[in-house]
């Protein structure tokens, strides 16, 4: 009989099995292990060169760099900015790659290093560059300075998406000719005294935009404040940042984008002329906050019914306020929405009702009323009318009703006990009590709707605070 092999310990047993798994990753082949550490942080794949001799040099062939130093950062480099630089610095001098294709690089550059950056920009920029994310700043005793971004990375062949934030500037200078972005599908701006339209026009597969208006214009790096889409767009994201000082006039706003899906605009400049499609067929998500004098909420009243395709509407209060002080119009019928979100400065049964009859597919709808309630008990009056005839989305399709601010009047309270009357298939009924309100109230509300017969014998009704 041959001999019995010893068993082996807990310990011995669990180290192999650790080593076997560590083996199994080791033996990928590059291009998957490559794959792999392309999203980590650079500082993360720098790390892994400990974990076996194959390991020891595979992150200085990686083509994507990510190196971030914003205070949220979890690998946020304490020490003081000097050292991060030396940091990247270092990078760049153990890479064996030939070049990059992803950048991602945010910190603040000291004055004295300035060197240093354009090092990077040397490195980076080249035929083979698709994505390029940078949010830098200059520091000195002063304050904060702008980084010059070079020439090269606007006329880029090669990328595709380019995304410019913090303090930075553009190298423009009178007889430099049109930036070429040929091949850019995605495009962000975040920065203080840059015209877009100089970048924007010469994107001609430009296909999801994101630009963020800061501080007074037209400066003198913009000298007329027009701002126009390309007919490519496939998202829009319109935001003015909240800063101390409000934007000058915008002279004039072109989105003529028919092939817009997504659509977010966030804007209380005012706008002298504007220029929107007659309809975005392909709409499917589209949330507007925008405030206009008087004068200019015509284009809003136009651009709210452009939206008619849509399937998500979401209309903040200054939105709402812009189409209450228009002219009296007929509403467009939104034959696709699913989704309507509206905040209200008043609560009027009657508008709503008119609105679901031109919402067939409606499914959610949530309402936040912003009304002020007040300390004075006057008699109120009641404006709720039981409608002729039920709106088909309210007795087909809708399934959640949730309400915000809800100050249990007369007309908040008959819709609410409407829906619950009329709709078959109603899932749920989320009521937000005014926290004004309080407690008592709030149980109050819950009991009185309670009460109401349910057509759905599967809603569910809550009531918070």
């Amino acid at each position: 009989m041959g001999k019995r092999k010893p068993k082996k310990s807990g310990k011995e047993s669990t180290r192999t099995t650790t080593t076997q798994k560590i083996d199994l990753i080791s033996n990928l082949p590059d291009f998957l292990l490559f794959h792999i550490l392309s999203f980590l942080p650079t500082r993360c794949a720098m790390a892994t060169s400990v974990l076996a001799r194959r390991w020891r040099h595979l992150w200085k062939d990686l083509l994507v760099l990510d190196l971030d130093n914003s205070e949220e950062s979890p690998y946020y480099l304490s020490g003081g900015r000097d050292r991060f630089i030396a940091f990247v610095d270092s990078v760049f001098a153990q890479r064996t790659a030939s070049h990059v294709e992803k950048l991602r690089l945010t910190c603040e550059i000291p004055i004295d290093k300035r060197k240093s950056s354009k090092t990077w920009f040397r490195s980076v920029v080249g035929p083979h560059l698709k994505e390029l994310y940078l949010d830098l700043s200059l520091h000195h005793n002063k304050g904060y300075g702008r980084v010059k971004l070079p020439v090269k990375v606007l006329t880029s062949t090669s990328l595709e998406s380019l995304v410019l934030r913090g303090r930075m500037y553009l190298a423009v200078y009178e007889g430099f000719g049109w930036v070429r972005l040929p091949s850019l599908k995605n495009l962000e701006l975040d920065l203080d005294c840059v015209d877009p339209n100089y970048v924007i026009c010469s994107c001609r597969a430009l296909e999801n935009l994101k630009l963020t208006l800061r501080e007074a214009f037209p400066t003198k790096s913009w000298e007329t404040a027009e701002l126009h889409m390309p007919r490519t767009l496939k998202r829009l994201t319109l935001i003015q940042a909240d800063t101390e000082e409000d934007l000058n006039d915008i002279q004039e706003l072109a989105i003529n984008t028919p092939l817009l899906e997504y659509l977010s605009i966030t804007l209380w400049a005012r706008c002298l002329q504007v220029s929107i499609s007659d309809d975005y067929p392909n709409m499917v998500e589209a949330h507007l906050d925008i405030d206009q004098d008087q004068e200019q909420v015509g284009w809003v009243l136009e651009l709210f019914k452009a939206l008619r395709q849509t399937k998500l509407l979401d209309l903040k209060l200054s939105t709402m306020e812009c189409l209450l002080r228009a002219s009296p119009f007929e509403l467009p019928e939104f034959s696709r929405l699913v989704n309507l979100e509206l905040e209200i400065p008043y609560f009027d049964s009657g508008f709503m009702i008119e609105l679901l009859h031109n919402c067939n597919m409606l499914q959610v709808l949530t309402l936040h009323n912003r009304e002020k309630v007040s300390t004075l008990e006057l008699e109120e009056p009641n404006y709720w009318k039981l409608p002729m005839k039920d709106p088909d989305c309210v007795i087909s399709h809708l399934k959640i009703f949730e309400f915000k601010g809800y100050q249990d009047s007369a007309d908040e309270h008959a819709f609410a006990a409407y829906l619950l009357e009329r709709g078959p298939i109603l899932e749920t009924m989320k009521i937000h009590a005014e926290p004004s309100l309080g407690r008592k109230y709030k149980k109050r509300i819950h009991k009185e709707l309670s009460r109401v017969p349910r057509s759905s014998k599967t809603c569910q009704l809550k009531v918070i605070t």
